[in-house]
């Protein structure tokens, strides 16, 4: 008979009522709040489970037990384990206060058993701080203790690298830098395309992810990047992430994006004034025109109205290795809001139906500090930097076709 290591054993006190805590250990969008990056859980007795990091490793099996609001047991395997595992997890609640505590067995002697036991342990440890800041403050620990880089992202795609001459078709392509953060100390500028970072390669997003999660502000790391077809290396010193203040009351966190949107849209208007309807719709070569600007807003704010739904529903999308702008449903919005005023009044609307979702869903997430601070690091995190982006893109467009106006009535 194998002989068997010691349990890892864990208790923890959460601030919070047992039905909530419960709701940590029991669904896929539980778990991806405090402990790992994609999760999809079946909350049954008989279903199965899957955890992932965006490390690579992952934890699969089946959910043997499930009583609610007091107990699941797992069974446990991970990505190198030579067999599987088993996790208690008991909680006990009284008021607003949740006494719990986790067993994890089943660990084995030899060398493949250490590494996964070691991997557990400290997985344990971290997410269960991680899961008391969650219900405490709502701060995600795994973003507040990560450094920033500074800058904000673009698509690319192999037709973007043949329009900038850029010999690649995979990294990070850059829409602007951060003053003052370490993208622009280092001096990177828009349309830069990164590719590695500590000497590995970036190819998206996850990469920059797994290589900043045990990194700290203040680090130098040697980053190479393209500008056209020319790399270039630097040394980039990593930023202290500044954090936005988020309402944790659904109703006040509406309030503060009504003051934002209000700003916004009244800068919005200042920029279309005296527009006419063909200077909107011209589009310089391989770029967008005002009016496919207006419609990636719309499409970007209306996506808000799914992220919260998601987020109630438990079914928050995993996120992908990578993204592109698309024009279809730019297009699929201009067929249906053709003009400049329809467009400005949609964008409008579209967050002011944000707001109002947010106070329709007072009760649900009230109790979800998690869920409430990362819609403030969506939402509040450089509040209107991404519409004054494509503001200044759009005022670089409207000088372009007013320019081509007199070319074209001298033909």
């Amino acid at each position: 008979m194998e002989k068997m290591k010691e349990p890892l054993s864990f208790e923890f006190s959460i601030s919070a009522p047992v039905e909530a805590v419960f709701y940590a250990f029991s669904t896929g969008q539980g778990w991806r709040d405090w402990l790992c990056n994609q999760a999809i859980f079946q909350p049954r007795s008989g279903g199965t489970y899957h955890l992932g990091w965006d490390t690579g490793w992952y934890v699969s099996g089946r959910v043997e037990e499930l009583e609610k609001p007091s107990r699941v047991r797992l069974t446990w395997r991970g990505a190198e384990d030579p067999a599987a595992s088993e996790v208690r997890i008991e909680l006990h609640g009284q008021d607003v206060h949740t006494h719990g505590s986790i067993v994890h067995s089943g660990f084995g002697e030899g060398e493949a058993w250490g590494r996964g036991r070691e991997q557990a342990q400290r997985g344990w440890e971290v997410g269960l701080v991680n899961l008391e800041s969650i219900f405490s403050t709502g701060a995600d620990l795994r973003i507040t203790r990560r450094p920033m880089v500074g800058f904000m992202g673009n698509d690319f795609n192999e037709k973007i690298a043949a329009q900038f001459g850029v010999p690649v078709t995979e990294g990070v392509r850059l829409a602007d830098t951060v003053e003052g953060m370490g993208a622009a100390k280092a001096g990177l500028q828009s349309n830069d395309v990164i590719v590695e970072l500590e000497g590995k390669p970036i190819r998206g997003w996850p990469d920059f992810a797994t290589i900043l999660q045990h990194k700290r502000a203040g680090e130098s790391l040697p980053l190479a990047f393209y500008r056209g077809s020319q790399r270039h290396d630097v040394v980039l010193q990593l930023s202290a992430r500044p954090l936005p203040e988020t309402p944790l009351d659904p109703e006040a966190f509406a309030r503060k994006l009504r003051q934002l949107n209000t700003e916004v849209i009244g800068d919005i208007r200042a920029v279309f004034r005296g527009v006419t309807e063909p200077e909107a719709e011209f589009a310089p070569a391989g770029e967008w025109s005002s009016k496919q600007n207006l419609a990636h807003l719309i499409k970007e704010e209306e996506w808000n109205l799914h992220l919260i739904g998601q987020y109630l529903n438990d079914s928050e999308a995993q996120y992908e290795d990578s993204w592109e702008n698309r024009w279809e449903p730019l297009n699929a919005i201009l067929g249906v809001s053709s003009t400049v005023p329809e467009l400005i009044e949609r964008l409008a609307k579209a967050k002011e139906t944000t707001a109002v979702l947010l106070e329709a869903s007072q009760v649900p997430l009230q109790a979800r500090k998690g869920v409430m601070w990362r819609l403030g690091m969506s939402m509040l995190h450089f509040p209107g930097d991404h519409e004054h982006e494509h503001l200044e893109q759009i005022k670089r467009t409207l000088e372009a076709a007013r320019a081509a106006e007199p070319a074209a009535q001298t033909m």
